[in-house]
C-alpha cells in the first residue's frame, strides 16, 4: 500500500522522466556486476592509501554491508511486508527491460541501504570536510536509489527509509573500525 507521496513520485520518477538512454543508464545503475570495477579501484585506492590498516578496514566495510543487508531483508521486509510497486497494477508500473521484479518486501531498499552504508563509511573515513569526495559517495549512492524507483521495484520511500538505516550502519561501523584500530596501536 502506498501513500500520496510515493504515488506522485513513483509515477513521476518511472513513468515520466524517463527516456531510452536513461533506461540503460538506470537498469545498470542497480546491476551489482557493473560496481565491480569501481569497487576494485576503491580497494586499489584504500590499499595505497591505509596500507595493512585495509584489512581492518574492508572487514568493517564488509560487516556494514552483512548488517544493512540482513536488517533491510531480513528483518523489514518480512516485517512490514509492504508488497513492491511493481506488483501493483493499479500504478501501471514500468519496468524496463531486464529488470525483474522481486516478491521479496518493499520496505526499505536493501540496495539503498547497502549503498548508503559505504557511502556514509567511506565519508566518514576520508572527513566530511574532503567535500568532494561528500558529493562523489552521496551522488553515487543516491543514483543507485534513485534507479530502485525508476525501474518501478521500489517507492521512494522505500529508498528513503533504505538510505537512512544504511547511513546510520555505516556510520556504526565506521566508530568500530576507529575504536580496533585504536586497539591494535596502527594509528
Amino acid at each position: 500500500m502506498s501513500n500520496a507521496f510515493d504515488t506522485f513520485f513513483y509515477k513521476l520518477i518511472n513513468q515520466r522522466l524517463t527516456s531510452g538512454w536513461m533506461d540503460f543508464l538506470m537498469v545498470n545503475a542497480s546491476r551489482k556486476e557493473v560496481w565491480i570495477p569501481f569497487y576494485c579501484i576503491v580497494i586499489w585506492f584504500l590499499v595505497k592509501k591505509f596500507g595493512k590498516k585495509t584489512l581492518i578496514l574492508l572487514l568493517f566495510l564488509g560487516i556494514s554491508l552483512v548488517i544493512s543487508d540482513r536488517f533491510t531483508s531480513g528483518v523489514m521486509k518480512p516485517g512490514i511486508n509492504r508488497v513492491r510497486p511493481c506488483h501493483e497494477a493499479s500504478l501501471t508500473p514500468r519496468i524496463p527491460e531486464g529488470v525483474y521484479c522481486s516478491d521479496t518486501g518493499s520496505m526499505a531498499s536493501s540496495h539503498a541501504a547497502n549503498h548508503f552504508a559505504i557511502a556514509v563509511f567511506m565519508i566518514l573515513l576520508y572527513g566530511v570536510s574532503r567535500k568532494k569526495y561528500t558529493v562523489l559517495w552521496l551522488l553515487w549512492a543516491s543514483v543507485i536509489c534513485y534507479s530502485r524507483v525508476y525501474c518501478g521495484v521500489h517507492y521512494p520511500t522505500d529508498v528513503i527509509v533504505g538510505g537512512i538505516v544504511g547511513a546510520a550502519v555505516g556510520a556504526l561501523c565506521y566508530v568500530g573500525y576507529k575504536k580496533t584500530i585504536a586497539k591494535l596501536k596502527w594509528e
